[in-house]
């Protein structure tokens, strides 16, 4: 078995601050120290690993696949196992490029949380990751401002995760607020913000600003090789034509995790789709 990962092992989850709902971590765990912990695991039972390395194509020759790295290096198998997520989703924002990675970030670890200690901070995003960010860096910001653009989070975030965002005194909501303007010179120095409800702007010394507005699947580098939906997410089971559950469109392609249509973008059911994706895979290999 060989992975290849563009950056990291883990993807998504690895940037993740903090993971509560995973089973055997009562107090919750640190994404990095999770997909680590399964990186190691995964070794031990001969996984090598292709990292950093990304796939910009894959294509079928007679029964088998090839995938081609960006070094130009060639991977054969006689099935793939897409688990390419998504990437996080980028505001229409004047100066976004400039002060991505000198001040806006997307993810929420100790690496980024050391950049807004004992200064303000503002986080964009009304689902579990922000809420799970806004906690996690409260615990070294000065204070966390949450920027909404509805009017609610009973529809995007957990009970348990928002209930406890409204009691953190270090934390404020702000609803139907929008980012405006980002200034700074070499780095992020204020962010903006204009609330519809009330028709105000508000302008705050911010040097760190974190993006968790939702994310689009990696699938760009499929070269049509599956059906996907709408949206892009790679269609699996009935919905592609498939016997098998984890299948694709395409015999010997399998799609788990973020990426899948109708996935439930959680970690849990993640690992688990991918704990059985590999049995179909291993009855296809020795059907074939």
């Amino acid at each position: 078995a060989i992975v290849v990962e563009s950056l990291a092992v883990g993807g998504q989850a690895g940037t993740s601050s903090r993971i509560e709902n995973y089973m055997g971590f009562p107090t919750g765990i640190s994404g990095a120290d999770l997909v680590w912990r399964g990186e190691v695991q995964a070794m031990k039972f001969g996984t090598r690993f292709l990292v950093p390395c990304r796939v910009e194509s894959l294509d079928k020759d007679g029964d088998e696949f090839v995938a081609v790295v960006d070094d130009g290096r060639k991977v054969r198998s006689k099935a793939v196992i897409i688990a390419t997520g998504v990437q996080y989703r980028r505001l229409p924002l004047d100066r976004l490029e400039d002060f991505e990675g000198a001040g806006i970030y997307y993810a929420a670890t100790e690496s980024e949380a050391r950049y807004c200690r004992d200064s303000e901070a503002v986080v964009i995003g009304g689902g579990n990751s922000a809420g799970q960010a806004a906690m996690y860096l409260s615990r070294s910001a000065k204070h966390v401002h949450v920027l909404i653009r509805g009017t609610t989070l009973a529809s995007s975030m957990s009970e348990y995760l928002s209930s406890r965002l409204f009691a953190d005194p270090k934390i404020t909501v702000h609803f139907e607020s929008q980012v405006t303007e980002l200034n700074g010179t070499d780095s992020l120095e204020s962010v903006t913000w204009h609330n519809k409800g009330t028709d105000q702007s508000t302008t705050i010394d911010c040097t760190s600003l974190f993006v968790k507005v939702g994310a689009a699947p990696n699938t760009a580098w499929l070269s049509d090789l599956a059906k996907l939906d709408e949206r892009g997410f790679v269609l699996t089971g009935e919905s592609a034509g498939a016997q098998d559950a984890y299948a694709t469109s395409c015999p010997g392609l399998f799609a788990v995790g973020d990426v899948r249509a109708a996935s439930v973008k959680r970690v849990a059911s993640s690992v688990g789709e991918g704990a059985v994706v590999v049995s179909q895979v291993w009855n296809y290999i020795n059907q074939a």
